[in-house]
């Protein structure tokens, strides 16, 4: 009896981290797709009301990352009560994450121009684009995600993944030959070509940041911890901030 509560115990705390699981992945997939539409319909409405820089519309997509340090603060205080380290563990420690940093510094450097590139492209998209259109082919990002995670993260096309894959592509190429509906934005059909251009190229660099991020966790990182993506996130979006500062100045 007593072995057969014990199993009972164990079943109904992994069905409890289970809803807890999805639940996360409900809420953050829901702040994910809601910020991202937002987002968009921000940048629009600020070329609608006159607004010109694409560095200015580029620097707003990701100057608020200070507020990461938030995040990383509140998540090294609740692990801190669980390690108790002499001073010369603490030394080893301290020295081996300044070497490490030495030698993941130049790839936070690297996503980190990667990254300013794509904001730049998106703001040009933007600029020539209406939000419709932009969205769609922005979410062509999942045909180049999956390209590049299966040449550098061995990803393997599920019926799910090949189906969503033909669905966008068709409705991305279809918006190519369907612009009646965007003479009337007053926008010539050489700027539509390369708002076009700029939006998909944004969106392949995006699919190829996604690839190696998960490259970068599994290859050089060699942790999948949410203090680690939490760093690299904020790291490339500094570098990225740094270099979208020098083009708007």
């Amino acid at each position: 009896a007593k072995h057969k509560r014990l199993i009972m115990d164990g079943e109904s705390s992994s069905s409890e981290k289970n809803r807890k699981r999805w639940l996360h992945i409900f809420v953050y997939s829901f702040l994910v797709l809601s910020c991202q539409a937002t987002a968009t319909i921000l940048g629009r409405l600020y070329y609608d009301n006159g607004g010109k820089s694409k560095w200015m519309g580029s620097l707003v997509q990701l100057i608020g990352f200070p507020v990461l340090v938030l995040f990383r603060f509140s998540s090294t205080v609740r692990q801190e009560p669980q390690t108790t380290t002499t001073t010369t563990t603490k030394t080893k420690a301290s020295f081996r994450q300044m070497s490490s940093f030495t030698t993941i510094g130049p790839v936070y450097m690297g996503v980190g121009l990667v990254v300013a590139a794509i904001c730049y492209l998106s703001s040009f998209g933007l600029l020539y684009l209406p939000v419709s259109t932009y969205s769609l082919i922005w979410a062509s990002q999942l045909v180049f995600t999956a390209f590049f995670s299966y040449f550098l993260n061995s990803q393997n096309f599920t019926p799910f993944i090949v189906n969503s894959l033909f669905l966008l592509t068709i409705s991305s190429v279809l918006l190519v030959f369907n612009n009646e509906s965007q003479t009337t934005t007053k926008v010539s059909k050489s700027k539509y070509a390369i708002g076009f251009l700029c939006t998909l190229a944004s969106s392949a660099g995006s699919g190829l940041l996604l690839s190696l991020v998960q490259l970068i966790l599994r290859k050089v990182l060699k942790k999948n911890t949410f203090s680690v993506v939490t760093d690299m996130v904020f790291y490339q979006s500094l570098v990225a901030t740094c270099v979208l500062l020098v083009g708007l100045f």
